[in-house]
């Protein structure tokens, strides 16, 4: 009877993880290339290993899009390897390394896998469930065993003091037409100011023994009331460090022709970096 009982229990575990995969593969929105882009990647996957920096490369070119999370007033998973700015593309990766790994890997696991990095309960539930600002992103998947944040010789207390969405509801659409939510937002940034993470100064980033290749880089920002302003991965060339990212500036995805230490000096409201390592 306790055999019928454990068996019966797994089946009944391994029914409702089908049924939630598909569940949010019928409520995701892409279109029909997704799913042939996601295709080539895994058969690209096949013969790269696990070097995340090569599994990221295959983006390159990959025009740049910002906005590509908003749509109508109904928060729902968005999927689009099509286009993608440095935020999606460096979730986009995430989320396919980890399929990748996954016993059953496909484009709808994918979408599930994706959902659970992008929100903070796991699932869309308002525009608010996003996590917005990185800091959180980061915390929230290292919480889920997804990222390790090292602790680099050179790094630093970093605290978020996030109030960007908030002081500037109008230029976000939904904060905009509900001022309920605006408020809801200062809340949420509270929230995330809680937050203890550690970053290594820009004048520090030349000790770049610390970073892997293919570690998420999050660029922390002097902007007031953001936390990171970019985010890419860590491309080594010898003893240098690159940054590969989805490039506003080259309206593509790239690898930077200068080293990170040279490529966060040329911007001066760049302060520093957190570094993040898929585990």
């Amino acid at each position: 009877m306790h055999i019928y009982n454990g068996i019966k229990k797994r089946i009944i575990v391994a029914a409702v993880i089908l049924l939630s995969t598909d569940a949010v593969f019928g409520q995701a929105f892409y279109q029909p290339e997704d799913t042939a882009i996601f295709n080539r990647w895994m058969r690209y996957a096949a013969s790269v290993g696990d070097d995340v920096a090569r599994l990221a490369a295959f983006f390159t070119d990959t025009p740049y899009a910002g906005g590509t999370l908003e749509g109508d007033s109904t928060e729902r998973l968005r999927v689009n390897l099509r286009e993608m700015d440095c935020f999606t593309f460096v979730e986009n990766v995430v989320a396919l390394c980890l399929t990748r790994r996954d016993a059953h890997p496909s484009f709808a696991r994918f979408c599930e896998i994706l959902q659970g990095l992008r929100y903070r309960h796991g699932a869309p539930d308002g525009y608010l469930s996003r996590l917005h600002y990185t800091s959180e992103w980061l915390c929230a998947n290292r919480e889920r065993g997804v990222l390790w944040l090292p602790q680099p010789a050179s790094g630093e207390p970093f605290r978020p003091e996030v109030s960007f969405m908030s002081a500037h509801c109008d230029r976000y659409p939904a904060l905009k037409a509900n001022p309920a939510l605006c408020a809801a937002a200062r809340e949420m940034e509270q929230s995330v100011n809680r937050y203890a993470l550690e970053y290594v100064p820009r004048e520090n980033v030349g000790a770049e023994r610390e970073i892997r290749h293919g570690d998420l880089i999050a660029i922390t920002t002097r902007i007031a009331g953001l936390d990171v302003s970019h985010v890419g991965f860590a491309v080594r060339r010898g003893e240098t460090i690159h940054l590969l990212h989805a490039s506003s500036e080259e309206k593509k995805v790239v690898t930077s022709g200068e080293s990170l230490h040279d490529y966060l000096a040329a911007r001066r409201n760049h302060s520093g970096i957190i570094v993040a390592r898929i585990r």
